[in-house]
């Protein structure tokens, strides 16, 4: 079928948070679901102004529906782009995109917004796999100005080059970042959720361990960030990272626990903390704390800066692995991973903070955890750590 411009497929939660984002920035789309119904409460969700008028259904396949959303001064000739968030499973977004392939016209570059299914992966059984990559947004999106370009193993550099046009036309900006497990902000954030949970079941306070991540420069507790993430979410990223680097993490026993109690994020009103009415409760639920002491371990007194330290430092190992592995070209890459896609403070550089702490501090803290904490235990000296900052 000739669709042409943007096509959004998926009208879920995340679906509505990218449609928003186009919508925000004046691009009319073709709003694609199985189901009509998602499609009519996403729009519903919009709110908008006069410029934009809503178009009748239409049947683009035995499976998908499209209602395109038009702006009136949106009328200059784009590449048709086609930006996928659906199931995050393999077999369901493989099914997809093969349809997909016979469906959309051949000029069509294919997006999916996967956050930890290998963009090689999905495309392995596509004939126009140059045509695939990867574009992964950040929730919440309206607050997150960084997007991942992902490159397969045959993405081309004219789809590429159509992505970063893309998101630039969407006011965000653009990390081009090699296919490799968690890409790059997930890579960076999974040892940290992760050291955040050990760190609960070593007996820490949640009201520390939120103190010692704002003093680092994020914007929430880690806690409150997984329940934002969800949990099942959280741990399909951790699991990822944990197959590919079984040697640097050694997975919190407690996440799949809290699956299965169906605890599982800010979006069911109950994860480590409870919600009402999207509000985070002051402390963490009942249920959560008495789960965390069943998995209690004890561990050496830990002061403020330690945890400051516990959580931050396995990050920039994990960056320096990645940069010498070739997962993006320019250090300063992380930079824009930890501002744009997680928030990291607007005062301070990310790669300033190392700087800060120093080398002698940085090595001391390693050689004491490296017994206690995987994320601590890696071939690299402080010193080689921070040489590797933005030229």
């Amino acid at each position: 079928m000739s669709l042409a411009g943007t096509i959004l497929v998926g009208a879920g939660v995340v679906g509505r948070s990218i449609l928003r984002a186009h919508i925000d920035a004046r691009i009319s789309v073709h709003l694609v679901d199985m189901n009509p119904s998602a499609i009519e409460l996403a729009i519903d969700s919009l709110d908008l102004s006069d410029d934009w008028q809503v178009m009748p259904p239409a049947q683009i396949s035995e499976s998908l529906t499209t209602v395109p959303i038009r702006h009136g001064r949106d009328s200059e000739p784009r590449p048709t782009i086609l930006i996928e968030s659906i199931a995050e499973r393999l077999d369901v977004k493989q099914k997809f995109f093969a349809e997909a392939a016979q469906v959309f016209a051949d000029e069509t570059v294919f997006c999916s917004n996967t956050s930890t299914l290998r963009i090689t992966t999905i495309a392995s059984s596509l004939q126009c796999a140059s045509r695939f990559a990867g574009m992964h947004f950040f929730m919440p999106v309206e607050q997150r100005p960084a997007v991942e370009i992902v490159r397969g193993e045959r993405t081309s550099e004219a789809t590429i080059q159509a992505c970063n046009q893309h998101v630039l036309r969407l006011g965000k900006e653009p990390l081009v970042v090699k296919d490799s497990p968690g890409f790059i902000v997930n890579r960076l954030l999974s040892p940290y959720l992760n050291q955040a949970m050990l760190l609960l079941c070593h007996g820490v306070a949640a009201d520390r361990i939120e103190r010692a991540a704002i003093a680092y420069g994020m914007p929430m507790s880690p806690l409150e960030l997984i329940d934002t993430i969800g949990t099942r979410t959280t741990f399909d990223a951790g699991r990822v990272y944990w197959q590919s680097f079984p040697n640097r993490i050694a997975p919190a026993p407690m996440l799949g626990k809290m699956i299965k109690t169906g605890r599982l994020g800010k979006s069911v009103g109950a994860g480590f903390y409870d919600y009402t009415n999207g509000q985070r409760s002051q402390d963490l639920a009942p249920e959560t704390i008495k789960l965390a002491e069943s998995y209690f371990r004890p561990i050496a007194e830990l002061t403020d800066l330690d945890l400051v330290e516990l959580l931050s430092i396995p990050m920039r190992i994990e960056a320096a692995i990645a940069h010498d592995e070739g997962t993006v070209s320019l250090f300063e890459s992380f930079d824009v991973a930890m501002r744009g896609g997680l928030g990291f403070s607007p005062h301070q550089a990310w790669s300033e903070f190392f700087n800060d702490l120093g080398s002698d501090t940085i090595q001391s803290s390693i050689e004491r955890w490296r017994p206690t904490f995987k994320s601590m235990n890696h071939d690299l000296s402080a010193r080689q750590l921070l040489e590797q900052r933005p030229s």
